[in-house]
């Protein structure tokens, strides 16, 4: 059995009513920020905060609409199925995601997945240059196996694939900083990377940055900016380059973190507050 979901050019939605209709009332949530994001140019006006309960209710809609829009919740239209119905109900947009976005793609989380291609990419170096393409997109990214270590190890056999080989090539993928995570049930795997999603994009800290040892003062510079919210290793760095150090980034302006590309103004505002209240 497969969903229900098509895919839809966005033309046809854009020029046929009928269309948008059949569109609009079938899928889940992630068709339907879909097709939003591409009638609204990705964005919805919130506007100033309202006095009245009632004004505030349509207020609060459109502001977690606008924050669902600028997560860039995506997941590949190649992609299983069962992987892609699941998080589509949960608000991710099916797409087509280019070689180094991974699998599935958020503001921070890139994610790529593998079952059967898994022993190929033993023999093919691209596989592992298409990994670090993946890190300079995303903050955090990582890779799942929706197959369990016994089936790889089977597979090997099979394939008449001395185990050892194997064993490199799982290390050469830690070494690299992506270990191979096996969960052999999809649904699982589209649970665990909505759940990684939500605990990378919502949490607050975010993420623990750890002491560094053996520290200069730019290591600890370095950790103290990645503490704050939304900042990984990648836009930390463009901040370290437009401030060198915390005492020109505490002074800077809220249009001057704003003006760092991957900062929005609420980041940018609650850095300002937080380097400030």
């Amino acid at each position: 059995m497969t969903p229900a979901n098509k895919t839809f050019k966005p033309q046809e939605i854009l020029d046929d009513p009928a269309a948008f209709a059949e569109a609009a009332s079938s899928g889940g949530l992630g068709r339907k920020l879909a097709l939003l994001r591409l009638l609204s140019g990705g964005s919805v006006e919130v506007g100033e905060i309202p006095h009245s309960i009632e004004e505030r209710c349509e207020w609060l809609g459109r502001a977690i609409i606008n924050e669902m829009l600028d997560r860039q919740q995506k997941v590949d239209h190649r992609e299983h199925w069962v992987i892609a119905e699941y998080l589509n109900n949960l608000g991710f947009e099916i797409v087509h995601l280019n070689t180094g976005s991974g699998d599935i793609s958020t503001r921070s989380v890139s994610v790529e997945r593998k079952e059967d291609d898994f022993l190929p990419s033993l023999f093919d170096d691209r596989r592992l240059r298409q990994l670090g393409a993946m890190r300079e997109e995303a903050e955090f990214s990582y890779l799942i196996v929706t197959k369990s270590y016994q089936e790889i190890k089977e597979d090997v056999m099979m394939r008449d694939v001395n185990e050892r080989i194997l064993l490199g090539y799982i290390a050469s993928l830690c070494a690299v900083g992506y270990p191979p995570l096996f969960i052999p049930d999809k649904h699982d795997a589209a649970e665990l990377i909505k759940r990684l999603v939500d605990k990378i994009e919502d949490d607050d800290p975010r993420v623990y940055v750890p002491r560094p040892k053996g520290a200069k003062p730019s290591d600890y510079r370095n950790a103290m900016i990645e503490s704050l919210p939304k900042i990984g290793t990648k836009t930390r760095r463009r901040i370290v380059e437009a401030f060198p150090n915390l005492a020109s980034l505490a002074n800077a302006s809220v249009e001057e973190i704003m003006a760092i590309d991957g900062i929005g103004k609420k980041t940018a505002e609650k850095i300002h507050r937080i380097l400030h209240d």
